[in-house]
């Protein structure tokens, strides 16, 4: 979706280059033979209905691009009027176009850009806001596939990451890094604490044979160290930000909610926030909940959000989110501030549900000022 934003601009560039130069090619070749152009124009009947069928177009094309500009917020569009009284509409409509689309596209990239880089065979987007400072806020994001375009997005629908950072996250906005995992077959793999299912390797046997195609051994662990060693380095260096664990979070869904808390147990001087939609929490049950919550940091310094919703595959999380915000708590993680815990009804396991709550959650992490304030 954001592609063909890119792809009609430079279709609209070229046929607005092509309008330039055969009107200034076609202009030359008629002023140096003396040409008439208002007896050309109006000279016999077929004339007239060519040439009032063009000032008909072009009048309804005034009319679009007035009327787009206003929506839009585009500037200055007399502009491409004065010019077209002295090339041709045929260039500068197309060019019109051109900064319609990239105007689009900067809105749905919520005034930033998308930089693509690649790390041991990870796609990885990097979301870049307007803009930048040595304090900028910094979130690493699991299952980067699914979070900024629906063409690319396993589900055909994304978490609506963009559409959040541009109508409802409030102060400033992060750096946001969009992993991509190995691949769908060895997702569970990548995203499981090894640690845990290395000392569990029963716990496989619960899975359904369709979820572990390429095997049960986990490499949670290399996936923790591509993360924090070298892709959280590489953009902490190419943007100009200043590390502070308390600026820098990690966010997943359902074995990306795992990862995300082993992340934070493992690189606790990296990330001060674990935020973990429908934490899947039955794929260890009691003690990979446990486990988990012992390895985390206390909560004085470090934050954690996990919730749960109630259809689905969400329906089997309640006992294990229960026990996880008694641990958490009892681990001096506190309600709102350093812990949200929260059961949303009637949603399920899907990136349309998580989507819902994807502002609250940034909000939350950012400290932002409440919308009335």
């Amino acid at each position: 979706m954001l592609r063909k934003h890119e792809v009609r601009a430079n279709a609209y560039l070229v046929i607005s280059i092509l309008g330039l130069i055969t009107a200034l090619v076609l202009n030359g070749i008629s002023s140096v033979n003396g040409a008439d152009y208002i007896g050309a124009w109006f000279g016999s009947p077929v004339d007239w209905v060519l040439s009032v069928d063009l000032l008909i177009v072009a009048a309804a094309v005034v009319v679009f691009m007035v009327s787009e500009a206003r929506r839009l917020g585009m500037k200055r569009v007399w502009v491409y009027f004065l010019l077209s009284g002295v090339t041709a509409l045929a260039f500068t409509f197309p060019l019109f176009m051109f900064f319609r689309e990239r105007k689009i596209l900067s809105q749905r990239l919520a005034g930033g850009k998308i930089e693509t880089f690649e790390f041991d065979n990870h796609r990885v987007d990097i979301w870049v806001p307007a803009t930048l400072n040595p304090k900028t806020p910094v979130l690493l994001m699991h299952d980067g596939r699914n979070l900024f375009d629906e063409k690319e997005s396993f589900t055909g629908k994304t978490w609506e990451v963009l559409t959040a950072l541009r109508e409802e996250v409030r102060g400033e906005l992060p750096l946001v890094i969009g992993v991509y995992g190995l691949s769908d077959d060895t997702r569970l793999r990548e995203l499981s604490p090894q640690a845990f299912s290395d000392a569990h390797p029963e716990l496989w046997d619960h899975v359904p044979d369709e979820y572990k195609p390429t095997g049960t051994q986990s490499f949670g662990d290399s996936y923790v160290s591509l993360i924090s060693d070298a892709i959280l380095p590489f953009a902490l260096d190419r943007y100009g930000i200043q590390h502070a664990k308390e600026r820098t979070a990690v966010m997943g869904s359902s074995m990306g909610g795992l990862i995300s808390l082993y992340t934070m147990a493992n690189r606790s001087q990296l990330f001060g926030t674990a935020i973990c939609f429908s934490t899947h929490w039955p794929f260890g049950r009691e003690a990979l909940v446990e486990y988990l919550v012992d390895a985390i940091p206390n909560g004085d310094e470090h934050r954690v959000w996990t919730d749960t919703g109630t259809m689905e595959l969400d329906q089997y999380y309640g006992p294990f989110h229960e026990l996880a915000k008694q641990k958490l708590a009892a681990k001096g993680y506190r309600e709102p501030e350093s812990l949200v815990a929260n059961v949303y009804p009637y949603t399920g396991h899907h990136e349309s549900y998580w989507a819902r709550r994807v502002a609250d959650a940034l909000n939350w992490w950012l400290k932002a000022p409440c919308r009335d304030a």
